[in-house]
């Protein structure tokens, strides 16, 4: 009853969708070589995910996160999209 945390906190579930989203761009990258059509699907779905991490960010700022899950999440999501930026600004 207590319990100062808002039911609407940043959580894992925040930053899973972005980089459920992501996973397509590794495997675009690793199975072909990323020819323009490639490349311009990669680029819609970096942007999605652009999006979606903004969404969670909007979460986070709004009604906060706690929990250390849900920052090596936000971390981890993070990383993956700067993997993924740096290997599509090199083709």
């Amino acid at each position: 009853m207590t319990d100062t945390t808002s039911p609407r906190t940043a959580t894992e579930g925040t930053w899973a969708l972005p980089l459920l989203a992501l996973a397509p761009l590794a495997l675009i990258g690793l199975l072909t070589d990323l020819s323009t059509p490639w490349l311009v699907i990669s680029w819609v779905l970096c942007a999605a995910v652009v999006l979606l991490m903004g969404a969670g960010w909007v979460t986070v700022f709004r009604h906060g996160m706690h929990g250390s899950g849900a920052w090596g999440m936000c971390v981890l999501v993070h990383a993956v999209l700067v993997w993924q930026l740096i290997t599509l600004t090199r083709q």
